[in-house]
């Protein structure tokens, strides 16, 4: 016998299936990991917002399917709804407080010209830009000499994360998360992290620890820039993520962190 013969494993098996079956472990192991992962809503809007934040898919084409996406991940976050879940509005640096939001009075919420789906290139600050204390940048608090923890600031999915950031790349965000909460048909965006802690498809709650601030981002990596959170909220309009200005619910509403 030839030693570099190799024989049938049972020569019973047809030959055509031995060779589907290679086949489809072999279609399994190379298949990218995210295209195994999207059956669940929470990867589906993952990698339609990729589309979104870098201009490759039609505006009507992406309202459409994220007015699809949004009830189903509703169900996803249904079933596992708990019912002593805390509807409170978390600030989302743990240890400050809205005096650190920048502006005069929440001035730096500007949305003229925003628009969701204009992803990366989009126009306006939707949102507040949240300092902490980093005279050297080195994302390190002043006082504390630790990393600063970025917190939910309401119960969710984790619908999308970016993570690996370097210069080279032109996403604006950064490190970023979206948090999608059902119940309010809310998208929350915290940007410019260092560290993401949470997957996307994650269950959070309001205060579970998404990551930590850093200084990613295009803008937010120059030295000129101060080290801070960029927190951003949407409302769904019918699949259409529209921005609202979260500041009163910010200085009032808020539950702070020690």
């Amino acid at each position: 016998m030839n030693p570099w013969t190799l024989e049938p494993l049972n020569p019973r098996i047809p030959e055509p299936l031995i060779v589907a079956l290679l086949t489809l472990i072999l279609t399994l192991i190379y298949l990218p990991s995210p295209l195994l992962s999207q059956r669940h809503p929470a990867h589906e809007w993952h990698l339609l917002y990729l589309n979104v934040r870098d201009r490759l898919i039609p505006k009507e084409e992406a309202k459409t399917r994220l007015g699809e996406l949004e009830p189903l991940l509703k169900d996803a976050y249904l079933q596992t709804l708990k019912s002593n879940d805390d509807e409170r509005l978390y600030f989302p640096l743990k240890g400050y407080t809205s005096d650190s939001i920048g502006g005069k009075r929440g001035s730096g919420y500007q949305v003229q010209g925003y628009d969701f789906f204009d992803g990366n290139q989009h126009k306006g600050h939707p949102g507040h830009d949240i300092f902490i204390r980093d005279r050297d940048q080195d994302g390190l608090d002043d006082l504390t000499g630790r990393p600063v923890a970025v917190v939910s600031a309401s119960p969710g999915i984790v619908v999308s994360v970016n993570i690996n950031w370097e210069p080279s790349s032109p996403v604006r965000g950064g490190n970023y998360i979206w948090v999608y909460h059902p119940t309010k048909s809310r998208y929350y965006y915290y940007a410019h992290l260092k560290e993401v802690s949470v997957r996307i498809g994650q269950r959070v709650a309001g205060g579970d620890r998404l990551g930590t601030v850093g200084r990613t981002g295009v803008n937010a990596y120059l030295r000129r820039s101060p080290t801070h959170l960029h927190f951003t909220v949407h409302e769904s309009k019918e699949g259409y993520p529209k921005p609202v200005n979260p500041y009163n619910e910010l200085v009032k509403g808020s539950f702070f962190l020690k």
